[in-house]
């Protein structure tokens, strides 16, 4: 494939992003946006029609994000076990509803692709709003990510979504020291 290049700049792009997000760096967002431009691409090339709409939704939550943590200090919270199980109904059920779509459009690996999407889209959202249960969600939405782009031929970004998973374990690690330190300065 004479595009491979864009899928080795996709990589680092956002292996940049998670990182930063990682740390918590607004700069983040700017990787975000780079990344998912390029696999906005890829995704569609590839017929993984919920990834390829994803990228959409993460350009939207990029802006959105820079501008949000733009206004307060990284300050990550914990959701009550109310809205976690809330968050997750949706994920469930965003998952099923586009998995319905996806198969009845052809779409490949429809059943992973909507898992990773609906899963991916919580994440963004809870991660956008700084909640440590995010990287709960990206572990869950990488980790299936890593079988489906493999077996899809997208060998470089089966790679990175298992980097992604390992990073989604540390971030959680990071994001919950943070939120140590933040409540002992309260």
């Amino acid at each position: 494939m004479s595009q491979d290049w864009i899928e080795w700049l996709a990589v680092f792009t956002a292996l940049t992003a998670v990182g930063l997000g990682v740390l918590g760096r607004r700069i983040t967002w700017v990787f975000w946006l780079i990344s998912s431009l390029l696999y906005l691409r890829i995704f569609a090339e590839a017929k993984l029609w919920a990834d390829t709409a994803l990228q959409l939704v993460f350009m939207l939550a990029a802006v959105w994000g820079w501008l949000r943590w733009g206004r307060q200090v990284f300050s990550p919270g914990v959701m009550p076990v109310r809205a976690r199980l809330a968050a997750l109904s949706c994920a469930c059920l965003c998952w099923l509803a586009l998995y319905g779509l996806l198969a009845s459009m052809g779409g490949h690996a429809a059943l992973a692709d909507a898992f990773v999407g609906a899963f991916s889209l919580v994440a963004q959202i809870l991660m956008v709003r700084q909640r440590l249960e995010h990287w709960l969600f990206w572990l869950a939405a990488n980790l299936m990510g890593v079988g489906l782009f493999w077996l899809q031929g997208l060998k470089a970004t089966a790679g990175l979504y298992l980097l992604f998973a390992l990073l989604a374990m540390v971030g959680l690690r990071q994001w919950q020291r943070q939120l140590a330190i933040n409540k002992a300065s309260s």
